[in-house]
């Protein structure tokens, strides 16, 4: 019982995992600070999300749990340059070489990975 989630559990972790990696991507734009905060997020992250489970844990949570933190850092970073595209009248490939700098900023991988991988080790070894 303890691996098995109800679906809209699931869904409400994966929903928490997004806004979780909206954060990451947040705390990534603090510069040098991030070494400080990331590690201390991960684990309020992953504590958040087990409790959106219902103290539920596994493989697929873990996954969905990391994917949803990526693709929310993600989303977030790609997001402006996106809309600006598009109220310019650009089209994406333009709005892609908008996004393509900000992509290369070392302090949002450095959130992200952290954070991700203590969120996930919080879900695992709770």
């Amino acid at each position: 019982m303890l691996y098995q989630v109800r679906p809209e559990r699931l869904l409400l972790a994966v929903i928490t995992a997004f806004i979780a990696g909206v954060v990451a991507a947040i705390i990534g734009k603090l510069g040098f600070l991030v070494i400080f905060l990331a590690f201390p997020y991960g684990y309020f992250a992953g504590s958040v999300i087990l409790r959106a489970s219902g103290m539920k844990r596994g493989l697929r949570l873990e996954i969905l749990a990391g994917t949803g933190m990526v693709l929310g850092a993600l989303a977030f970073k790609f997001a402006p340059p996106l809309l600006m595209g598009r109220l310019l009248g650009e089209g994406a490939r333009s709005a892609g070489t908008l996004a393509l700098p900000l992509l290369l900023d070392p302090f949002f991988w450095v959130a992200l990975v952290i954070a991700t991988a203590c969120a996930v080790s919080k879900i695992r070894y709770l």
